[in-house]
């Protein structure tokens, strides 16, 4: 693939020592920032879980981290950020206590559950966008909802969200469902930001480069720059991001659910 003009940015990696299934403490937090660098990436995003936390404590966090790879001499930016859980909590919160990404006040990251899609998503996405906070929807390929219809994520799209695909969707690390459903939201420009979700060093660590090879391939260096270089930064600079058209997925249809539908209207 031809070379990238920005850097590759991860916004999305569970490296912060002790604070959730990621790293366990600063060594392997050491390890994975060392991983993320052999993998071409110079800035990441510190995404812990956010559950028992304050938003204070991840940015002192984040800082320590910042110091400690400073004094192992790791080339490595680390910006503050977390992954919210959707919840109606969330819209009790004054802007100031919701994290965003390097504590900008623009962009949050937000999860949802993989199974049942909660009735209160609406609201609460509303919620914080009233706030003035973006709210960037982590892995929603992964969800068993957006799998049966990925349409649901241009629908998030259009009321003002912004979309997150994992590395390991793109080259089939969740099956090959999930990444089917990762390059149709590819194709059909519902997606506006790639990252690693990186837990360790293992088959959930720093893919970042490989799936830039994946992306190019599938849909050329001009959109592995916009999704893993020019988004990340504007995120992170609390920048307004491009937002191209989507365009709505069609699924086809397999040869016996036609013959079915055939035979039930006879």
């Amino acid at each position: 693939m031809d070379k990238l003009n920005g850097k590759l940015i991860d916004l999305h990696a569970h490296i912060l020592p002790g604070l959730d299934d990621g790293a366990s403490d600063r060594v392997e937090a050491l390890a994975m920032a060392r991983q993320a660098v052999e993998h071409q990436i110079q800035v990441v995003a510190a995404t812990p879980h956010f559950i028992d936390l304050t938003w204070d404590h991840v940015k002192n966090e984040a800082a320590k981290l910042g110091e400690l790879l400073a004094a192992h001499h790791v080339d490595l930016t680390v910006v503050p950020g977390a992954e919210l859980f959707i919840d109606l909590d969330l819209t009790g919160l004054a802007k100031e206590e919701i994290p965003t990404y390097n504590d900008a006040g623009k962009y949050c990251l937000i999860e949802f559950p993989m199974m049942e899609l909660p009735p209160y998503v609406d609201q609460v996405l509303f919620a914080l966008q009233v706030k003035g906070i973006t709210p960037i929807i982590a892995h929603p390929e992964r969800y068993r909802y957006v799998i049966d219809d990925p349409n649901l994520a241009a629908s998030w799209i259009e009321t003002g969200c912004l979309i997150q695909l994992n590395t390991n969707s793109i080259l089939g690390g969740f099956g090959l469902q999930v990444q089917r459903t990762a390059e149709i939201m590819l194709r059909r420009q519902m997606v506006h930001v790639i990252a690693s979700d990186a837990h360790s060093t293992g088959r959930r660590g720093f893919h970042l480069d490989r799936a830039a090879e994946a992306v190019g391939r599938l849909m050329g260096v001009e959109m592995v720059e916009q999704l893993l270089c020019a988004n990340p930064a504007r995120i992170i600079a609390g920048e307004a991001v491009d937002v191209p058209e989507v365009v709505q997925h069609r699924p086809q249809r397999r040869f016996w659910d036609l013959i079915r539908r055939r035979r039930s209207l006879e």
